[in-house]
């Protein structure tokens, strides 16, 4: 479609241009024959004793002025010529109708440019020159023609010189043409950048209606998990709760790997339905900072006996948020869990907490494999994952969950080096900033 336009465009403009130039070497070719024409008249309008026996105007220039005046004058008032005058064979002028332009006895200053047509006269053929420019905006042309009128090989040229009327209308029409090529030009750059626009608008639709689609598709697939699932969750739960009254001395073993474990498939559960249905969750007042510190304190429990170091650097004591606690909180620990398993050996995580203006910026940075270029841009997808395990949902719930408390989420990764993840979020503003980490009886709540 931009190719078409373009093409078309531009053989239009091509045309036009084409069209101009050939109107003016047409014009110009007939005007030279014009002026050559004239020269031919000049040079018989000269009186028969210009160049007989007893007046010979190399010697006598004052009283040939005189008789070429007088002969060439009328004919330059009729014809609109800008000047006429006779040329010696040895360049040097003798005669014209504007002597303070081309005094009589000094050389000829168009001698070499119009050397061609002169020559062309010297031997009997009246010639014209190209169109030249004499000043800015201001074209000559001229026409030679041999004296005597009609000798062989002449003494003289007679020299005839006008300034093409036509050009004044070929100088406007080509300022319209500049002007119209420029348009097309602007008209092109912005139709393009429109064009790419449009399409760049276009590609996003799709991409979020493919995502609408895999979200439609996990919302199904997680309705029917939830119903298969829940119903089991509910009777080990039931079923631990039971044990643990009849076993009171392993009621704590029983609370912790038991109980807690189906509490937390059920949340991740509600969690993967709330990201299906895209339903907001509850906002309350609560403290990043806390909820950073509770993610690394669960990953780093699991590190116990390995090789993996977590280190946590916060730079501010709190940071109070407004915002889903439980999904902020899950967001992180994702982001932390990726990291920790992105070291196949020994390694090191890092987790970092700073305030940069209004916003809160948060690093997890690891010396894993890291992730392949080609994959970065998928790496937020449902469903993508290069592990052999996993849904491929962790981190697409958790740019979700960013965007939807207003931040961003990004990621830098060296192949062999490691990945960082840069998670952003905004400040609360000051209205809100006093009842951040309280509960309604005014207690932390952290």
């Amino acid at each position: 479609m931009i190719a078409a336009v373009v093409v078309i465009l531009a053989l239009f403009m091509s045309a036009d241009w084409y069209y101009y130039e050939k109107t003016r070497r047409s014009l110009d070719e007939e005007f030279g024959q014009r002026l050559a024409v004239l020269a031919e008249l000049a040079a018989a309008s000269l009186p028969k004793d210009f160049f007989q026996a007893g007046f010979d105007p190399w010697r006598d220039p004052a009283r040939a002025d005189t008789a070429f005046i007088a002969a060439i004058e009328p004919l330059r008032r009729s014809h609109d010529i800008s000047d006429i005058l006779i040329v010696r064979e040895d360049g040097t002028t003798l005669a014209s109708l504007r002597p303070g332009l081309y005094p009589a006895g000094e050389a000829y200053p168009h001698w070499n440019m119009d050397f061609p047509a002169i020559m062309s006269a010297l031997d009997g053929v009246p010639a014209a020159t190209k169109l030249f420019e004499a000043s800015r905006g201001i074209y000559l042309k001229a026409g030679y023609a041999p004296v005597p009128s009609g000798s062989g090989r002449a003494r003289a040229v007679v020299a005839v010189e006008a300034s093409p009327a036509f050009l004044e209308g070929l100088v406007r029409l080509r300022l319209i043409l500049v002007v119209a090529t420029g348009l097309s030009v602007l008209g092109i750059a912005l139709f393009t950048a429109f064009a790419f626009q449009a399409t760049g608008s276009l590609l996003r639709a799709r991409e979020s209606l493919m995502r609408a689609e895999t979200l439609a598709t996990m919302g199904r697939m997680a309705a029917g998990l939830a119903h298969e699932i829940r119903n089991p969750l509910f009777i080990i739960r039931s079923a631990a709760e039971k044990l643990r009254d009849a076993c009171p001395e392993r009621s704590a073993e029983i609370e912790s790997y038991v109980i807690e474990e189906v509490d937390r498939l059920n949340g991740t559960l509600t969690d993967y339905l709330l990201f299906a249905r895209d339903e907001p969750g509850r906002s309350v007042s609560f403290d990043l900072t806390a909820a950073l510190g509770r993610s690394v304190r669960n990953v780093r429990e699991s590190l116990e006996g390995t090789d993996v170091d977590l280190a946590a650097d916060f730079a501010i004591d709190r940071a109070p948020f407004v915002g889903d606690e439980k999904r902020i909180q899950q967001a992180f620990l994702n982001v932390i869990l990726n990291a920790r398993q992105a070291i196949a050996g020994s390694g090191r995580v890092s987790v970092s907490l700073a305030s940069s203006g209004r916003r809160y910026v948060i690093r997890v940075a690891d010396t894993g494999i890291g992730v392949p270029e080609h994959d970065l841009s998928r790496i937020f997808e449902p469903f993508f994952t290069t592990k052999t395990w996993g849904s491929g949902l962790g981190l697409a719930i958790t740019k979700k969950t960013i965007e939807d408390h207003g931040g961003r989420i990004a990621v830098t990764s060296t192949t062999g080096a490691g990945t960082t993840v840069t998670i952003t979020l905004p400040a609360p503003r000051d209205g809100r900033t006093e009842a951040i980490g309280r509960d309604r009886d005014g207690n932390d709540s952290t």
